[in-house]
């Protein structure tokens, strides 16, 4: 009898929000409040939270087509851009920009009498816009940012990894 071999792909295992994020132990995973946010995280001990959403492109745009003015439609206006820069996360080209919001209508209803400050990334992976939005107050994000930095750093997209094996028929 003459064997022969064949391959067999074996299911991978992929978590179903496909990607994974790995922050130390003080961030807890928050209940999902807004609709969209894949997942959220606040920091033990403070105000600081983070929250990753996901929504597909209208059409396939690269990074440097997403504008800032778009992105934070229709409430652009109340963003007061500090900062922006293009860095890398998961291996994918982003965008970032540190903000505040100015005093108004919005402001108060997003924060209350607590100023914050925020950072938010935008990068595009498979036809996905992925949002990841750092939040604390303007006195504690110098504190809370090194952290939620070194847990974006952790940031993966899943990929399915098929298992092939050798067997005799």
């Amino acid at each position: 009898m003459l064997s022969t071999p064949f391959l067999r792909a074996e299911k991978a295992e992929i978590s179903p929000k496909g990607f994974s994020i790995k922050p130390s132990q003080d961030w807890i995973e928050l209940p999902l409040p807004f609709q969209g946010v894949v997942v959220s995280y606040g920091k033990k001990g403070t105000l600081a939270t983070f929250h990753i959403t996901e929504r597909d492109l209208d059409e396939v745009k690269s990074i440097e087509q997403l504008k800032w003015e778009d992105l934070f439609s229709p409430e652009f206006g109340s963003i007061d851009i500090r900062s922006q820069n293009v860095t890398r996360i998961a291996g994918e080209k982003a965008k970032f920009c540190i903000y505040t919001l100015k005093p108004g209508k919005f402001k108060s209803t997003m924060e209350g009498t607590l100023p914050a400050k925020y950072i938010n990334y935008v990068l595009i992976h498979r036809g996905k816009l992925f949002s990841i939005t750092f939040k604390d107050t303007e006195d504690g994000f110098a504190l809370t940012y090194p952290s939620f930095l070194a847990a974006v750093r952790t940031f993966r997209f899943d990929v399915p990894k098929p298992v092939s094996s050798r067997k005799p028929v």
